[in-house]
């Protein structure tokens, strides 16, 4: 019996402990671990790879694609920002337009807006015809450009080749001021505007005095193609002006007017050839000349009559 019970517990004791290995938990190896962790390593890697190159593939097909339609955005640049390409071209008048707005700006404060506007687009008016007048002879001038008080005036980059060409040039500007200010006179009798007949006494003014034969104002040009002796008379004319108004721009133009006829009687014999007119044109520029005098005169008066 004893035997018995001894075999009988050697079997439950194995027994127990096979029951033991079962309820413990299985450990894994080195071997194993590598087995189920390397899987994953390699499947976050090639995934990883392969979103590196689907953003390689999609930046060059983004290249490609700037590269292919480039001319289009160029033309597309050029179609919507074409205002810029305008104003670069329109950039050497850009002189005109600051000085234009800033004399227009100081005229204001003196004499009001409108009549500040129409006095800067009667000068205007007087510069674009030398403008005009050089470009058909040939030759290189600026835009107007505008000083307060003084006036305006376009820069000549080259000088006329002879008396006629800077006779034309000359009768440019009084020819296209004294036209707007016969518009001005022409809105005063459409209008009864006071503003307007202002304006225009104004534009016969400035035009008739720019007409005085004294180099460097526009008559004293002109009369170069009749004869530069009528300087002589114009440099009294202004002197007396000088004194009764009491400009000290006139007292400029008086010592401008006095220099020229020292360099011209100076260097006659040199600038002979560049005087020379044919009588044919001289008697034209003396008509053109005088006519438009008389004219202004007229107006002038006229308008005068009409303030009062």
């Amino acid at each position: 019996m004893d035997n018995n019970r001894s075999e009988y517990s050697d079997e439950q004791i194995i027994g127990q402990l096979k029951q033991q290995d079962l309820q413990q938990p299985e450990e894994k190896t080195d071997l194993q671990i590598e087995l189920t962790t390397q899987p994953q390593t390699n499947l976050s890697t090639s995934v990883k790879n392969e979103g590196k190159k689907k953003g390689l593939w999609a930046g060059l097909a983004f290249i490609l694609a700037i590269l292919a339609k480039g001319k289009f955005f160029f033309v597309f640049l050029i179609t919507k920002f074409k205002f810029l390409f305008i104003f670069l071209k329109l950039g050497k008048f850009l002189s005109t337009g600051i000085s234009m707005f800033i004399t227009i700006g100081i005229y204001a404060l003196i004499y009001g807006v409108k009549y500040a506007i129409g006095i800067v687009a009667l000068l205007f008016l007087h510069e674009i015809g030398h403008y005009i007048i050089a470009k058909r002879v040939g030759l290189a001038v600026s835009g107007p450009v505008f000083i307060p008080f003084v006036g305006a005036f376009i820069g000549m980059k080259e000088m006329p080749k002879d008396a006629v060409t800077e006779a034309k040039v000359g009768y440019g500007g009084p020819l296209f001021g004294s036209l707007g200010a016969v518009v001005c006179l022409g809105a005063y009798w459409a209008t009864g505007s006071k503003l307007a007949l202002a304006l225009a006494y104004t534009g016969f003014l400035l035009n008739l005095f720019n007409l005085l034969p004294v180099h460097p104002l526009d008559g004293g040009r002109i009369v170069s193609a009749v004869s530069p002796y009528l300087w002589l008379i114009g440099i009294p004319v202004l002197v007396f002006l000088m004194f009764w108004l009491f400009n000290p721009i006139m007292v400029l133009i008086v010592v401008l007017g006095l220099t020229q006829v020292y360099k011209l009687w100076k260097n006659r014999d040199q600038l002979s050839v560049y005087y020379e007119v044919p009588m044919k044109e001289r008697v034209q520029f003396a008509i053109l000349y005088f006519g438009l005098v008389g004219i202004l005169g007229l107006g002038l008066s006229y308008a005068l009559e009409l303030l009062r």
